[in-house]
């Protein structure tokens, strides 16, 4: 493969690749149990004195949360880049539809992750990261979906 060829799938799978990365860091930070836990600790006094601890998994915490919507925006750019218009033209619509979730998605992203610094006292390194990966991402997904949209107009 020569340099070209190389650079251009690069280029072309950029947004997919910048969401798997986006996706992978979510999934390797949240996995620190002791910075974003995924179960509640209760405790109840028993009539014999005793104290019953239970686990609880918090089935829509924010941890969860976030781990969605870095899967929903990954799968959604996926999808949008295999709709192939040689094929089927009629599916242009589809294909920006997932473009424009995955913006609203990366959008709501931002929101989550400011949550998650303060329900985590999490530092503003680790923020400013988070949200410096979810902003190129979002702005890489603009440009693609004007790109697609300029080029449709001739379709």
């Amino acid at each position: 493969m020569s340099n070209h060829e190389g650079q251009f799938e690069e280029h072309r799978f950029t947004p997919v690749t910048k969401a798997m990365e986006l996706s992978d860091y979510v999934f390797l930070i949240t996995d620190n149990e002791n910075k974003f836990p995924e179960y509640k600790m209760t405790t109840k006094k028993q009539p014999d004195g005793n104290t019953l601890v239970t686990l609880v998994m918090r089935q829509d915490s924010l941890v969860n949360v976030v781990r969605r919507q870095a899967f929903e925006i990954y799968m959604d750019l996926f999808t949008a880049n295999e709709i192939n218009l040689n094929f089927h033209p009629e599916r242009k619509m589809e294909r920006l539809n997932k473009q424009l979730h995955a913006i609203e998605l990366c959008n709501r992203h931002l929101a989550a992750i400011q949550l998650c610094r303060k329900k985590f006292h999490l530092s503003m390194k680790r923020i400013k990261y988070w949200g410096k990966k979810t902003r190129d991402l979002r702005e890489t997904i603009e440009r693609w979906h004007k790109s697609d949209k300029d080029r449709y107009k001739n379709i």
